[in-house]
């Protein structure tokens, strides 16, 4: 006999087996449900609310543990996170500090060394806005795109903690990384792909060198 041909024969006998068994129990129960009621339905129907208020009981208690216990969970992964995010923030802006200007690749490097803890912890939202910011910083002239892809990296972040980013408008985490945020903001609007570069010089222009 082919393999296929036992296979399909042994499917189909598990689940004539199975059928059986279910039938099986159904009528049993059926038939002593009946002798039962022959015998006493106010007993019956006695028993059933009794048992009935004993499984909900036991269910509703259950449950509540599972849930608890389940939330639990969820807010030790979350403290665990909002230690992990606030290292490596810390360290990112540490980045763009140091120097006055911050190199793309100083950056990517960083993130490079990150890369590890954020897979590990970050949820899919957050690793989502990475990917399309650190491919954008790859590029050999950051532009505003950059910083608003890191705009929407920071937002992932936050909502990953359980913190809404409503009421803040596009762009407003540029203001942690650049000197003039509000600048850049209106520039970035007049040219949507001004480079960082172009920004500089033009922040030498409008505010001074003394001033940069």
């Amino acid at each position: 006999m082919p393999p296929r041909t036992k296979a399909i024969l042994g499917i189909v006998g598990s689940l004539a087996f199975v059928t059986l068994g279910a039938l099986t129990l159904f009528f049993g129960i059926r038939s002593i449900w009946r002798a039962f009621i022959g015998v006493n339905s106010q007993l019956a129907v006695a028993l059933i609310t009794a048992v009935t208020t004993i499984l909900v009981a036991t269910i509703t208690v259950m449950l509540g543990r599972y849930y608890e216990r389940k939330r639990d969970i969820e807010a030790q992964f979350r403290a665990e996170k909002i230690k992990i995010y606030d290292q490596f923030l810390r360290d990112l802006f540490e980045v763009f500090h140091e120097a006055t200007k911050a190199e793309s690749s100083d950056v990517t490097k960083f993130l490079r060394e990150w890369q590890r803890k954020l897979v590990l912890w970050g949820g899919s939202d957050v690793l989502r806005a990475y990917f399309r910011w650190i491919v954008r910083l790859k590029r050999l002239t950051p532009d505003a795109q950059t910083i608003f892809l890191m705009d929407e990296f920071f937002r992932a972040l936050r909502s990953d903690i359980g913190q809404s980013s409503r009421g803040l408008d596009r762009g407003s985490f540029a203001h942690l990384v650049l000197r003039h945020g509000d600048f850049f903001l209106q520039e970035a609007a007049k040219n949507p792909s001004l480079t960082l570069a172009e920004l500089g010089r033009l922040e030498e222009e409008h505010f001074g060198q003394s001033k940069g």
